[in-house]
C-alpha cells in the first residue's frame, strides 16, 4: 500500500487499512492489470497465513508480526479458502474479494517474507504508482501528501523526511543506530533547540493517547523532576521500558536527586540493590528493611524475590 501511495495519507480517504475498499484504487488496479494478479497473491498470504496459525492460541506473538490477519479473522479466511477450493476463485462475493484484495496491501516484504511480492509484481506497483499521482481525481488531491526528494513531507515524521525511506526491519539495534546517526546530523546543522521545540509543541492526544506506554512514563517522570520536590516517590515508574532505558534513567534520577530523597517502589526486585535501604512489603505490611546486601542472603523475602525475577 504504501509502495502504490507513494505519500502519507491525510485524512481518511485513502486509510492504508482499506485501501482495496477505495474505488480509485480498485479502479486504477484494474485499469493497470493487477486486480487478478492482487487476488492470487491475497490468496497466497491467507492459506499461508491459515496454516502458519492453524494451531497457535490467541495473543501468540506471532499474530502481532502478522499484523494483518487477527486471531479472530482466521475462521472467515478458512472458510474463504474452503470456498475457493471448491467454486474458484471468480464466483467470491464482493466483500470477500475485497478481503482477499486487502492482505497484499498490508504486506512489507522486507518485514513478513513471505516470498509473495516478486520482482515482476514490484515493477508493476511501480508503474501502477505512477499512474495513480498522475490520473488523481480533483477531490482527491489534498488525500495525500507525496514524497518528493525536494520537497518537506508535511504529513510525514520529521525522522521520515530526513531520511526519505523506511528503517530496515530485523537489522540489530538499526533503530538506535540510525537515530544515533540523525541526532549528529541535527547538531553538526544547529538544528537540536528547533528540533526540540517542535517535539515539545507535539499534541499528544487526551491523556497522552497518541504516544506509547514508553513515552508516557518518560514524559511523567520529567514532569515530576520539573516540580523540584524534596522527595520524588515512583511506582513501577519504568516498567513499559527496556533494561537499557531503566539503567540510564536510574541512574540519571540518583544524580538529579543527589542530597534529596528518591523513593522507588520497584517492578524488579534487584533494582533495589541500586538504593540506601531496600524495604520489603507483604500485604500492606513492611517485613524487611536494610541494605540490599543485608537483605539478599538466604531465607529472606528479598532474596526469594530476586531468585524468581
Amino acid at each position: 500500500g504504501e509502495n502504490l501511495l507513494f505519500g502519507t495519507p491525510i485524512g481518511s480517504g485513502f486509510d492504508m487499512e482499506r485501501l482495496a475498499e477505495n474505488t480509485y484504487v480498485i479502479d486504477l488496479l484494474e485499469r493497470e492489470g493487477l486486480i487478478d494478479v492482487l487476488l492470487d497473491t491475497g490468496q497466497q498470504i491467507a492459506s499461508t497465513m491459515t496454516e502458519l496459525f492453524a494451531d497457535l492460541p490467541p495473543g501468540h506473538p506471532f499474530f502481532e508480526q502478522f499484523s494483518f490477519i487477527s486471531a479472530e479473522d482466521l475462521p472467515e479466511y478458512q472458510a474463504l479458502l474452503t470456498r475457493i477450493n471448491r467454486d474458484g476463485i471468480a464466483t467470491l462475493r464482493p466483500e470477500e474479494r475485497t478481503m482477499l484484495l486487502s492482505l497484499p496491501f498490508k504486506v512489507s516484504p522486507a518485514r513478513h517474507r513471505l516470498g509473495v511480492i516478486d520482482d515482476d509484481l514490484q515493477q508493476r506497483i511501480l508503474k501502477a504508482r505512477k499512474a495513480f499521482a498522475a490520473n488523481l481525481p480533483e477531490e482527491f488531491r489534498g488525500m495525500v501528501e507525496f514524497f518528493d526528494v525536494n520537497g518537506y513531507n508535511a504529513a510525514a515524521s520529521l525522522q521520515d523526511n530526513i531520511l526519505f525511506g523506511k528503517l530496515a526491519y530485523g537489522q540489530a539495534r538499526g533503530g538506535e543506530r540510525v537515530g544515533e546517526i540523525i541526532a549528529q546530523v541535527i547538531d553538526d546543522l544547529g538544528l537540536r533547540a528547533a528540533v526540540m521545540e517542535v517535539g515539545l509543541s507535539f499534541h499528544v492526544g487526551n491523556g497522552g493517547g497518541r504516544l506509547s506506554s514508553a513515552q508516557r512514563q518518560k514524559l511523567g517522570i520529567a514532569r515530576a523532576i520539573l516540580k523540584r520536590p524534596d522527595v520524588l516517590i515512583l511506582n513501577e515508574a519504568t516498567g513499559s521500558l527496556d533494561g537499557a532505558a531503566q539503567t540510564a534513567i536510574l541512574a540519571g534520577l540518583k544524580q538529579e536527586f543527589d542530597g534529596r530523597g528518591l523513593i522507588w517502589a520497584v517492578h524488579r526486585p534487584s533494582m533495589a540493590s541500586d538504593f540506601d535501604r531496600a524495604l520489603v512489603m507483604k500485604s500492606g505490611r513492611v517485613i524487611e528493611q536494610g541494605t540490599f546486601e543485608e537483605l539478599n542472603r538466604e531465607g529472606t523475602a528479598l532474596h526469594d524475590l530476586v531468585q524468581a525475577e
